[in-house]
């Protein structure tokens, strides 16, 4: 249950901060991260744009994006963060079998080298010890920019996952379906190694 009120779409101070705006576009009522995040409209404002960025106008394909955030999900124990990003890699290109060995991925055949790449990148930096042979590989496969997308998208969702934890921000009942192979016991990474 969050631990603060999730605003409502009409809330006055939301309203004129148009902190709901994208969502109305879409035609969809806004997620409770965002609701909850709307007690402090400004915050939402620049809290979002970085999400927004990083899923509408970075050029790394979008199911290696994908891949990581749900690599990150897992890692951190997120089921919203699953919840909700389940559904955009399916959308993307990334295929239930892989979604299935996305926790063993190194003992999987079902990763390219690109994808391999990524996750062993999100690993990393999952633990805050991405090295430079990790870096030069996730370089040497996606560029320069497509390394550093990969990256920023990394942290911006562990961030975020710790954000969802700390306002106590619950799956919202139409997003559960899509904790479909999520394991709720978080991963295990070893101390000063990778996880996998």
């Amino acid at each position: 249950m969050a631990r603060i009120p999730l605003i409502p779409s009409d809330d006055p101070d939301a309203v004129r901060h148009g902190v709901f705006s994208s969502f109305e576009a879409e035609q969809r009522e806004p997620i409770d991260l965002y609701r909850a995040l709307a007690n402090v409209p400004e915050l939402l404002l620049a809290y979002r744009s970085l999400p927004q960025h990083l899923r509408h106008a970075a050029t790394t394909p979008r199911r290696l994006r994908e891949l990581a955030v749900l690599r990150v999900a897992q890692l951190v124990g997120s089921a919203y963060e699953w919840s909700h990003h389940r559904p955009m890699a399916l959308k993307a290109g990334v295929s239930q079998a892989q979604l299935d060995a996305l926790a063993s991925w190194r003992d999987s055949d079902r990763f390219d080298a690109d994808e391999r790449a990524v996750l062993a990148a999100a690993e990393a930096v999952h633990v805050v010890s991405l090295s430079d042979a990790e870096f030069t590989a996730l370089e040497e496969r996606l560029g320069r920019r497509g390394a550093v997308e990969i990256v920023v998208a990394v942290a911006q969702y562990e961030a975020t996952a710790r954000i969802i934890q700390a306002l106590g921000v619950d799956v919202e009942p139409s997003y559960a379906p899509h904790l479909v192979g999520f394991e709720q016991v978080r991963a295990q990474v070893p101390r000063g190694g990778r996880a996998g």
